[in-house]
């Protein structure tokens, strides 16, 4: 079972906790896939990412705001109990 649940609302990721505990988020990794022009004038698609810190327990769910919302991927790294967990999310 997952722990978290993503998604976009107008301008802002909201992260849902679903395991029932309180975690303590370290960490999102947000993964945005840009067009973008190459030197030889092509176009070409490329994936960047954008690392928020947030250190806090979330119980219910936060609210992220977002540079774009071109996202295609979330990573999650929290703490549960005295483990350091990831979980990778697609959108």
């Amino acid at each position: 079972m997952r722990a978290f649940e993503a998604k976009i609302c107008g301008e802002k990721l909201i992260l849902q906790n679903k395991s029932g505990k309180t975690l303590f988020i370290r960490e999102i990794l947000i993964k945005y896939k840009v067009t973008v022009t190459t030197a030889d004038e092509k176009t070409a698609l490329k994936t960047i990412t954008d690392s928020i810190k947030i250190n806090r327990d979330v119980q219910d769910k936060i609210e992220i705001p977002l540079i774009s919302t071109d996202v295609v991927e979330i990573s999650v790294i929290y703490r549960q109990d005295d483990i350091t967990l990831r979980e990778d999310i697609s959108l």
